[in-house]
């Protein structure tokens, strides 16, 4: 779909997508799925257990039309010079896409930076959205993983799958061999679903708006949130490092609550055995229902 990088500018820019409908009952709800930093798509539909569905599968078979998309910048959506990024882009670009699907019912889903993206959306957009599931992000991440993380971030260029897209330095990715650390809990992950990631790295160009992922601004969503951790999380769960409290879904909602509305509708869970990117595990397929029976009593 042709996009502006922000408000009154051009549709010099594309935002690529996948959109999948269930062959039996449709619900009438469309899952918009929004992956997380060095992600495109594909997230949705790769299989963390080789043997059960992906997210995008498990969706379409509940009922749930879902529209996996690239953000700007990442798979097949443009990417165009980092200095063209508005710091707001990230979050209008998908903003735009929202507004031609709002003929029916949308719920974002996201993973990480997805998942502040969904957020900020509800915040600024608010029409755009009927619900919120927020995957690897909670109000109170362990900052000093993400400091550490941040050391692993290389200019694109540098990366060696990535130097063919000549992108300029403003694009960042992970270096290659860090991802099974900082994403996966290894006794949940298949060493064959760990090299598919490394292969398949992305680039990012992260938003410079200062306010951008603020927890500050939760209390201005008005749809239902639910909040999914992995217990495991080593970017979210580590209350030694000011991090939030993984070790039960009510301490995960206890820790989120001061963050959002006191009469706001949210609900909070935690996911054994998981890591930082929860469909790239084996514990994905037991995951699943669980969020589409949340989306069934909330949408």
């Amino acid at each position: 779909m042709p996009v502006a990088m922000s408000a009154g500018e051009p549709l010099t820019a594309k935002i690529a997508g996948t959109l999948c409908r269930p062959r039996g009952r449709d619900r009438g709800v469309l899952q918009v799925l929004l992956p997380g930093g060095g992600y495109d798509r594909t997230y949705w539909s790769w299989r963390g257990d080789p043997r059960g569905p992906s997210y995008v599968e498990a969706m379409n078979r509940a009922g749930y039309a879902t529209l996996a998309l690239d953000r700007i910048g990442t798979g097949k959506s443009s990417a165009p010079p980092s200095t063209a990024f508005a710091p707001d882009s990230q979050t209008f670009t998908i903003h735009q896409v929202l507004r031609a699907f709002r003929h029916q019912r949308i719920v974002l889903v996201g993973n990480s930076l997805g998942s502040t993206v969904a957020r900020m959306i509800a915040v600024h957009h608010p029409a755009d959205v009927d619900g919120l599931i927020l995957t690897g992000e909670s109000s109170t991440p362990n900052w000093s993983a993400f400091e550490q993380l941040g050391a692993d971030y290389i200019p694109a260029t540098q990366h060696p799958l990535l130097a063919g897209r000549r992108l300029d330095d403003g694009y960042g990715a992970l270096r290659p061999g860090v991802r099974r650390s900082w994403f996966y809990y290894g006794p949940a992950a298949a060493d064959q679903v760990v090299a598919r990631d490394e292969a398949n790295p992305e680039p990012d160009v992260f938003p410079t708006d200062p306010e951008f992922g603020s927890v500050l601004l939760n209390r201005k969503i008005k749809v239902p949130v639910l909040v999914v951790v992995g217990r495991h999380d080593r970017l979210i769960c580590d209350t030694g490092a000011g991090g939030s409290d993984c070790s039960s879904s009510a301490t995960l909602l206890a820790g989120e609550r001061p963050y959002y509305a006191p009469n706001a509708d949210l609900q909070a869970l935690v996911v054994p055995n998981t890591g930082h990117v929860l469909n790239l595990h084996r514990t994905a397929p037991a995951l699943y229902p669980l969020l589409a029976q949340w989306a069934q009593r909330h949408l």
